[in-house]
């Protein structure tokens, strides 16, 4: 009997090891986790901040880049809608689109004919192409046509920009102001088979605007 009782005894120091080991594999996993936790938390917060920082970079180009053509603007008469870039082979063309009142001298504006590129830049909230703008344009597409009937593998390619391009109602903005151009350039008798419409998904823009120019297809 007494011998029985020393055998049945002998199961507690085992349970107590085993249970011991549990413990420790428990502690050592916790550990491990609270570990990769605090590691992840730093990555994340690095991430963040590196992000931060971009953002505040380009809010600062785009400051810079309102204020230059705002400067250049007050030097051009009252209610001008057209604005001439001094590059040789570009034209920049103004649109306030039938969403807003046009001045009353935008009819008589005038630009210089493009040799490869024009630019229309659309005031806030356009998303068509005015009278004016497109009398303008008709006049400043005068060289790109020749250019177009001279070559035949020539194209006219229209791309639209704008700020925080990589959110879904920019983009759809973006789309409708290029298909609005496509129209004009369709209307002006050019075949659609040379025109090439696209979002540039990459261009940093500070205002909406939409690009035509020469190139070749692929």
């Amino acid at each position: 009997m007494a011998g029985g009782g020393s055998k049945n005894g002998d199961y507690w120091p085992g349970f107590v090891d085993a249970l011991t080991n549990v413990v420790i594999a428990m502690v050592f996993v916790i550990v491990v986790l609270a570990i990769a936790l605090s590691f992840s938390a730093q990555m994340l917060a690095k991430r963040m901040a590196a992000k931060i920082a971009e953002q505040q970079a380009e809010l600062g180009r785009a400051r810079a880049a309102i204020a230059a053509p705002a400067a250049e603007k007050e030097r051009l008469p009252a209610g001008a809608p057209l604005i001439e870039s001094q590059a040789p082979q570009r034209t920049r063309i103004a649109v306030a689109g039938n969403e807003a009142a046009l001045a009353a001298s935008a009819a008589s504006a005038k630009v210089k004919p493009a040799e490869r590129f024009l630019q229309l830049d659309f005031a806030p909230g356009a998303l068509t192409v005015d009278a004016a703008a497109a009398k303008a344009l008709a006049g400043a597409l005068q060289p790109l046509k020749q250019r177009l009937a001279e070559s035949p593998s020539a194209r006219l390619e229209i791309v639209a920009v704008g700020p925080e391009i990589h959110l879904s109602e920019n983009q759809r903005a973006a789309f409708i102001r290029a298909m609005a151009v496509r129209n004009e350039l369709l209307g002006q008798g050019i075949a659609g088979d040379r025109l090439v419409t696209r979002i540039d998904m990459k261009a940093s823009a500070a205002a909406p605007a939409v690009a035509v120019r020469l190139g070749d297809k692929p």
